[in-house]
């Protein structure tokens, strides 16, 4: 046997030793599920301001513009950012992890807590974006009729007048539904990283 040959079978020994795979200390872990439980929380915070907002605006728009289907409009509306402001709180809320939770039992627990976003991402359709439905048609209707007393134009215009906000917000109500999807896509990956090693990172 060479020299050579001796040193290449030292090399295939040694690249063919089991490695110990990095261990990964509770306190670590802990820390990233403290920070993806932050974000979910300002998210949500965010969530709750924006619905204040679309309460306080068509609250306005129900005392100030006239025509009852506005109004019925404007009000379902609100009815439907609460809706949403409760099933996000419901679906969707921070879950703090007990302080005194082992590593396995803190990779389960954050593993739920992915998938339990997971869920409401992937349902945003009919609990975050149903609930305005009704009352985006009702108020839309209303405007329209209200246009069309206020300037008379012929029918072909008053048609194509009326469907641009409607094409505005179905075109919305896919990007929101489409970016939803794709972030519960991502979380998926990561709860399959988690059941598929026992423990992994969570950005």
């Amino acid at each position: 046997m060479t020299d050579h040959s001796a040193s290449d079978d030292m090399k295939n020994l040694w690249q063919s030793q089991p490695t110990e795979p990095p261990k990964i200390r509770p306190e670590d872990f802990r820390r990233k599920m403290v920070k993806f439980e932050r974000r979910i929380f300002w998210r949500n915070m965010r969530e709750y301001a924006a619905g204040a907002v679309v309460i306080a605006v068509f609250g306005y728009f129900g005392w100030k513009l006239h025509g009852l289907l506005v109004r019925v409009g404007a009000g379902l509306i609100i009815a439907g950012a609460l809706t949403v402001m409760f099933e996000l709180h419901r679906r969707g809320s921070a879950r703090t992890a007990p302080a005194d939770l082992g590593l396995s039992t803190c990779i389960d627990f954050h593993r739920k807590s992915l998938e339990r976003q997971r869920d409401a991402l992937r349902t945003v359709w009919i609990w975050y974006l149903l609930p305005f439905v009704p009352g985006l048609a009702i108020f839309e209707i209303g405007s329209a009729i209200n246009r069309w007393e206020a300037h008379p134009v012929g029918l072909e215009h008053f048609v194509l007048a009326s469907l641009i906000s409607p094409a505005i917000i179905a075109a919305v109500f896919f990007g929101v539904w489409r970016l939803n999807q794709r972030a519960g896509g991502k979380l998926q990956k990561r709860i399959d990283e988690l059941t598929a090693l026992g423990e992994g990172p969570d950005e």
